[in-house]
């Protein structure tokens, strides 16, 4: 009763906060109602169109969707604001809502579109948005640790709320035009109830983007100084504070970015020079490539939770309530996402690891990832064999599917934050985003390619070979899990120096401690930095790694609070 009533102490409420929270609704009932089950409606409501034809429209959508998030992100950063963008954002998703009423495919696609980049501008701004009320209602008195837990409540009931809604509210709504029309009135009075606290908010003024640096960089690299000699001493780099000749991280393929930062010789230094920290931040960034690219086959599969797993439940089951599905997956998500998350974060902290539990989070991820497709293929090899096949066969993939993304989306996110500066990590969940929707558009390519191949899909599950489909992810899973091992152990435990670790960076076997020693060595006595002396105080232990919260998009990247993603499970 009194961690009940400490809990209940804590708990910080706001005017702002309750008319942010109303948009924060009808985002996740519309993302829930209407655009995760959008390959049922297709199929339904329009004959002409086969399973392999609206999965196609699927994938492309959601990779559509994901992939606007950096665009949107961008926009809000250097033009409109979050509040300006929230605005446009909800008005136009209930302009596009309303005109799913025509009753012609070809008029389906325009609504269609409006409704997608309009739902990208509200992911990447509503949630940042909300978290900045929370931090000013909750003012200085409360710790950064409250402030985030109070967010995630609020967060998440809200949510929880709508996907029942969706799910038990929205189950006797057989018409998608009927679905559509709901959701467009709930999501207009949302913007009604929004707009009522616009004097309530704590706004914060449209800022330049780190994101720029990245051109920024590479261009003056390519082109600019393409010609210029590789730095020969530590003098030659603009602003460099380490005293280090070759730039972090070391990677082979983006030493030519260090070209970015040497200054030219008896020349004034121009604007088109970039310092050290930059030129490190923009390495960081494009070290984690091979990582990236392990999740685009994530993606792939991840995709069939949305086009191939509803049509096998429709197939056996019409009435089946397929929201149902996504409300077990969501929810196996938000449970492994909390639980495990935190049992390996308490664990890394416990055995100073943290960094290499973020890469075995992902890891497990991609293990189930395995596991859910074989899941996938047993259960499409069954319902091709026999008629009498009930839907909760299908339970098993779903909360497979669930908890797959709940480990390596979410250790995605935490990965990206400990590699970038403190600037550039709110942008993780569009990067992460921006990642799976290119797999999306890529696996809508490959649903062409074996369509007209091989005739692996038809107009309906009966008549397509989905279970050659899931084997074939099995087998592309499997070595996937075998790439991502390699490229984990090859990044080891290299992280972006945080401040307070006098720019020193660990690598997975140590031996950036060796090379700055043999630096240092070689360095006058009064020029020794105190970090290596046993003597000067300074715990030499392995540096900390940064927090596994992310910041806010629009408080600056000082601030630990966690960004939006599509799901309306994630924290």
């Amino acid at each position: 009763m009194k961690v009940v009533t400490d809990l209940l102490r804590r708990v910080v409420f706001s005017r702002a906060m309750l008319f942010t929270l109303g948009l924060v609704f009808a985002h996740s009932l519309v993302d829930a109602a209407v655009l995760s089950i959008l390959i049922t409606h297709l199929t339904e409501e329009w004959k002409e169109y086969s399973l392999w034809k609206a999965a196609i429209v699927v994938n492309v959508q959601e990779g559509t969707l994901a992939v606007a998030h950096i665009v949107f992100i961008l926009l809000s950063d250097a033009w409109t604001g979050p509040y300006k963008m929230l605005l446009c954002s909800a008005a136009f998703s209930a302009l596009g809502l309303s005109l799913f009423q025509v009753e012609n495919v070809v008029s389906f696609y325009g609504p269609l579109v409006l409704v997608t980049l309009s739902q990208a501008g509200i992911v990447v701004t509503l949630r940042p948005f909300f978290d900045d009320q929370v931090m000013y209602a909750a003012g200085r008195q409360s710790t950064a640790k409250t402030k985030h837990w109070t967010s995630i409540v609020w967060w998440k009931c809200i949510t929880l709320l709508a996907d029942a809604s969706a799910t038990f509210g929205f189950s006797r709504i057989y018409t998608f035009r009927t679905l559509s029309l709901v959701s467009a009135i709930i999501m207009g009075s949302a913007l009604f109830w929004f707009w009522l606290g616009t004097k309530f908010y704590s706004l914060t003024k449209a800022t330049s983007s780190p994101l720029r640096d990245a051109t920024h960089v590479v261009y003056t690299a390519v082109v600019t100084n393409r010609n210029v000699e590789y730095p020969q001493t530590p003098n030659q780099l603009f602003k460099n504070s380490s005293g280090r000749v070759k730039i972090p991280p070391h990677v082979s393929w983006l030493r030519c970015l260090d070209k970015a930062a040497v200054m030219p010789q008896d020349e004034e230094i121009h604007g088109h020079i970039c310092t050290v920290e930059q030129v490190m931040g923009v390495k960081s960034l494009l070290k984690m490539l091979p990582i990236w690219m392990t999740f685009l086959t994530f993606s792939t599969v991840s995709a069939t939770g949305s086009t191939f797993f509803l049509q096998e439940a429709a197939s056996i089951d019409e009435d089946f309530n397929f929201l149902t599905f996504i409300f077990w997956q969501r929810s196996a998500s938000f449970v492994v996402k909390f639980a495990c998350g935190w049992a390996l974060e308490e664990l890394g902290r416990k055995m100073n690891m943290e960094q290499r539990m973020i890469l075995l989070r992902m890891g497990m991820g991609m293990g189930c990832c395995v596991a859910c497709c074989v899941a996938a293929w047993i259960n499409a090899r069954r319902l091709r064999l026999t008629d009498s096949m009930t839907v909760s066969r299908l339970v098993p993939q779903y909360v497979l599917l669930g908890v797959m993304e709940g480990l390596s989306v979410e250790g995605l996110d935490n990965f990206f934050t400990t590699q970038v500066p403190e600037s550039t990590a709110r942008y993780g969940p569009a990067f992460v985003e921006c990642v799976l929707g290119i797999g999306k558009f890529l696996t809508a390519i490959s649903i062409y390619v074996l369509t007209q191949l091989w005739r692996w899909f038809g107009a309906k599950v009966s008549s397509s070979r989905l279970d050659k489909y899931y084997l074939m992810l099995v087998v592309l899973s499997s070595l996937n899990l075998i790439i991502y091992c390699l490229v984990a152990c090859w990044y080891g435990d290299w992280r972006f120096p945080v401040p307070g670790d006098d720019g020193d960076i660990e690598t997975a076997n140590g031996n950036a401690v060796d090379e700055a020693v043999q630096e240092m060595s070689l360095r006058p006595e009064k020029d020794k930095l105190p970090l290596l002396e046993p003597k000067a105080g300074r715990d030499t232990r392995t540096l900390r790694s940064r927090s596994f919260s992310r910041p806010s998009s629009t408080m600056g990247g000082q601030k630990r609070f966690y960004s939006m993603r599509s799901s309306p499970f994630t924290p």
